[in-house]
């Protein structure tokens, strides 16, 4: 068997990805991207000349070049090129015999089978008129399947869809706008309901939006040019280009400027990702309203959408997403290359059509989807989900989600762990998505017992009142069902009353071997231990007795690129502005309630709360707990700075142990891991007090003004800190207690996440709506990835393989893969949610939503 090979005829791009039978990888097409510009361009000597080439010859001779031809099938009226007219099926037949010549030359043969994709909403006139382009391709045959059937079917190969998951495509590409319902069957992935569409929506017309900007900038001199000025001609075709560069610099950066260059006036025009998002938001608005219509013709609610997948090149504006994600409250999923997907999607058809053999379907689409072109071709073959080893859809599996094996530049490296091999080897767990899911591997959720779970206790603080509304066994035992979701064996009354009297007399015999002093004191206290009734001291502050090493901790669970929101939130009072989880056993959770005045305590078995702890020193913002869990260090201070100090709770009793005064506001603060030493970033002092936490004393280290986070590395000797007005995170030596170097990162750094296992520290930039990563061997920015509106705190999942960054105007937590610093979602959270915990087993994150007084549950392993 030679290759299949699948072609995306895109509005502004044209994509092709080539199946051999253990790959499944784009086909560079462009000079310096792996697609091509969908242009057409007519030389003086008669010979039509596509993509790179066509497009830089319109700069200096656009009445020869056409570019949008996909927009123009249809329409009666010829395409004119330096005055010859041409048909668009001719032009679009020019494009794709190029690719056909570009890939022949590069495989030294011709495919064995063609995938075409065209628009899902085409009616049959534009469908036959379609079928005319490989003849002028030269191509005897070729298949055609819509577009969001194939992006569904790379989809499918690349993540896991289990039957009955509705999923619905979004697909902004640059002319025009497609949404489409489908439905992981037995028999493979069929179309719900009518797709539905906007003819001419798309990156075009966004550009349009730039260069009307631009001339409202430039008080109307676009309008005022004269146009048969062949100047002036070339000075508008380049200003589209820059417009078309401005857009595209605008999904990564907060603004941009766009040079003007007319034959009169040169000026620079200053656009915001602001301002192009006011000019954009009421066409998304219409694209969302169509996403609506599609669902309603589909009979879907949007709570029945596993998840919103996004493609073509516009969804990569971040703005996209974001709406997206708010309006149907479900998660959106856009690759690393959405302009890829499509076509990668129609090479992995095209291979299933070329075996006939093939095992269960991915497409099942009406057999008008799946007409052949140009002769009596058989139907599309379905695709095989369940593939043998080798197969193109086992190596589309072996791609990291929201990654592609692409021959465009490589993303940037991941730094390894010192000593180890580089990341992604073969120290890595293997993903959830390569080899199905490991997580089988693990005992069910809900047969898993903790420590300490077996005699029914929920934890400390308050049990929770649920006889209220228990419900009784009818298995003949007189105990009480447990309130759903908690994790306990069914132990009936008789046995536990027992246990507790045999506890009674083994605890009175210890008690009476005790020998007391005549002064009251026992053998412990006069052996220099602690007085009686005093909280057991932290391990971690006796430097001079060795301490037996933990017993190493079971490997977290695996986690994935898309999390699924829990279909429950969490009432946890008024303003929860702060989450933290006991990282011994992952069991309490405890929330600071700002103007609430207390910290609330949440059981992770049951997701219920079982005590509020009032803070008598003042509304509690930012909490960090002991390595050892006994500890929980709470930064207090209120709006007016009035008051600034740090109250340590003992969380056996959740009574106050001390309070520490500090200089100015405490923000989010860290502890060194042998739980010696509280680091405390002082908002407006720029300071950090850094506390012995045997003896509460303070000593302060001057730092760039406005320090907001802390994290110190998992071997204790550095600590990031993220300078929200200076725009560096600070790095200092946790011995010396001096600054080792200033990373420079974007606007206003708010919060730091250490990675668990790599050289690698991320921070959330609250202005510039971004995430970068920073190489913590060489103390340099290697990556920036746009995430949503004011983000605020950054966490990684337990196995590292993800980072989640919360938007608390956004409404959105982004996920990020580690490997390739990719999006893999974007999931809709409550209002303003301003920070994120992860369970220390990986198994669930947890999201405090400010102004709705909840928490969001995420599954982070399924």
């Amino acid at each position: 068997m030679g290759y299949c090979l699948g072609v995306d005829l895109g509005t502004t791009f044209v994509a092709a990805a080539v199946a051999h039978d253990a790959s499944v990888e784009m086909f560079a097409l462009g000079d310096r991207s792996t697609v091509m510009p969908a242009a057409v361009y007519l030389r003086e000597d008669g010979a039509l000349v596509t993509g790179d080439a066509a497009a830089r010859r319109a700069v200096s001779n656009p009445d020869r070049v056409a570019t949008e031809i996909k927009r123009r099938l249809g329409d009666p009226t010829p395409v004119l090129l330096g005055g010859t007219s041409h048909a668009v099926t001719d032009l679009l037949g020019t494009l794709l015999q190029d690719v056909l010549a570009r890939v022949t030359a590069e495989e030294r043969e011709g495919p064995d089978v063609v995938v075409l994709t065209h628009p899902a909403n085409w009616g049959p006139f534009r469908r036959e008129l379609f079928e005319e382009v490989p003849r002028f391709a030269g191509l005897s045959s070729a298949l055609t399947v819509t577009e969001p059937e194939a992006a569904a079917a790379y989809y499918a190969a690349t993540r896991k869809i289990a039957e009955g998951d509705i999923i619905a495509v979004y697909d902004l590409g640059g002319g025009t706008f497609d949404a489409t319902v489908l439905q992981r069957t037995t028999d493979g992935i069929e179309i719900l309901g009518a797709p539905e569409g906007i003819e001419r929506l798309g990156g075009t017309d966004f550009d349009e939006a730039v260069l009307s900007y631009v001339n409202h900038a430039a008080g109307g001199a676009l309008s005022e040019l004269d146009l048969s000025d062949p100047r002036t001609v070339i000075a508008l075709a380049r200003l589209r280009q820059d417009c078309v560069l401005a857009k595209e610099a605008l999904s990564l950066d907060t603004e941009t400027t766009i040079p003007v260059f007319l034959p009169t006036r040169h000026l620079d025009v200053r656009l915001t990702r602001a301002e192009f998002e006011d000019m954009i938001r009421a066409p998304l608005e219409s694209t969302i309203g169509t996403l609506s219509r599609a669902l309603r013709t589909a009979g879907v609610t949007p709570s029945r959408l596993a998840a919103v997948l996004l493609v073509g090149g516009s969804s990569r504006i971040p703005l996209v997403p974001q709406m997206i994600s708010r309006e149907l409250g479900r998660p959106t999923v856009v690759d690393a290359h959405p302009k890829h997907a499509v076509a990668l999607g129609a090479a992995i058809v095209a291979q299933a059509h070329a075996r006939p053999g093939g095992e269960s379907a991915v497409l099942s689409a009406a057999p008008e989807r799946q007409s052949a072109l140009v002769g009596a071709a058989a139907p599309v073959t379905p695709l095989a989900t369940t593939s043998a080893p080798g197969s193109p859809v086992e190596e589309a599996e072996a791609l990291e989600p929201g990654g592609s094996a692409i021959a465009s530049p490589p993303a940037p490296p991941v730094p390894s762990s010192e000593g180890g091999p580089p990341a992604g080897g073969p120290r890595s767990a293997p993903p959830s998505w390569l080899h199905g899911d490991p997580r089988n591997d693990w005992p069910p959720r809900d047969g898993h017992v903790p420590d300490g779970w077996a005699d029914g206790d929920r934890g400390t603080g308050p049990e929770p009142d649920v006889l209220g509304d228990e419900t009784w066994r009818d298995d003949g035992s007189d105990e009480p069902a447990p309130p759903p979701g908690a994790r306990q064996r069914r132990i009936g009354r008789r046995p536990l009353i027992i246990a507790g009297a045999v506890l009674l007399v083994v605890l009175a015999v210890v008690a009476a071997l005790v020998t007391l002093r005549p002064d009251g004191s026992s053998d412990a206290e006069a052996d220099g231990g602690p007085p009686a009734g005093a909280p057991a001291p932290d391990p971690g502050h006796d430097h001079d007795t060795p301490q037996p090493a933990p017993d190493p901790a079971p490997a977290p669970e695996t986690s994935v690129p898309i999390p699924s929101i829990g279909t429950t939130t969490i009432d946890v009072g008024k303003t929860p502005g702060f989450v933290v989880v006991n990282p011994t056993n992952g069991r309490q959770l405890y929330i600071a309630n700002r103007t609430a005045g207390v910290v609330t305590v949440v059981d992770t078995a049951v997701d219920r709360v079982t005590a509020k702890i009032p803070i008598s020193d003042g509304p509690p913002q930012y909490l960090t707990f002991s390595p050892d869990g006994r500890r929980l260090y709470v930064s207090v201070f209120d709006d007016a700075a009035t008051i600034a100090a740090v109250t340590v709770l003992d969380t056996s009793s959740n009574s106050v142990l001390a309070t520490i005064p500090v200089q100015t506001r405490p923000f989010a603060s860290d502890v060194t891991p042998d739980g010696s030493r509280l680091f405390v970033p002082n908002h407006d002092s720029g300071t950090v007090s850094v506390i012995d936490t045997a003896s509460n004393k303070v000593t302060d280290v001057t730092v760039p003004a406005h320090p907001h986070w802390v994290e110190v590395t998992p071997d204790g000797s550095r600590a990031y800190v993220a300078n929200h007005n200076s725009n560096v995170v600070t790095v200092l030596d946790t011995n010396t207690l001096e600054i080792v170097t200033q990373v420079q990162v974007e606007n206003s750094p708010h919060s730091v996440a250490v990675h668990p296992t790599r050289p690698l520290v991320a921070n959330v930039n609250y202005d510039s709506d971004s995430v970068t990563m920073i190489d913590t061997n060489t103390h340099q920015v290697i990556a920036r990835v746009p995430v949503g509106y004011h983000p605020q705190d950054v966490t990684w999942s337990a196995d590292g393989r993800f980072a989640y960054a919360t938007a608390v105007d956004g409404d959105s937590v982004t996920v990020i893969n580690a490997d390739n610093f990719s999006v893999t979602a974007t999931l809709p959270t409550g209002d303003a949610p301003t920070s994120i915990a992860v369970l220390p087993d990986g198994s669930r994150g947890y999201i405090t939503n400010l102004n709705s007084g909840t928490l969001t549950v995420l599954d982070l392993t399924a």
